[in-house]
């Protein structure tokens, strides 16, 4: 269940980042670690840090995100 739950969140993370290089951001780190947890993607949005947390779900059952 696991793995299957980390290639979800893989191709989530990785739809998130292609579009936010679609729309101009530049991807700064990915799965960055801090003592406090982590952060999924952080970019730069024309000088504008960017914090950016991703939910991905493998089935349409409960809806488009």
């Amino acid at each position: 269940m696991r793995d299957r739950r980390r290639l979800v969140g893989d191709e989530g993370e990785g739809r998130a980042e292609a579009y936010l290089r679609r729309q101009g951001f530049r991807i700064l780190g990915r799965n960055v670690r801090s003592p406090l947890g982590e952060l999924d993607l952080v970019a730069d949005d024309q000088g504008v840090l960017v914090f950016v947390e991703v939910r991905a779900r493998g089935s349409g059952r409960f809806g488009n995100p």
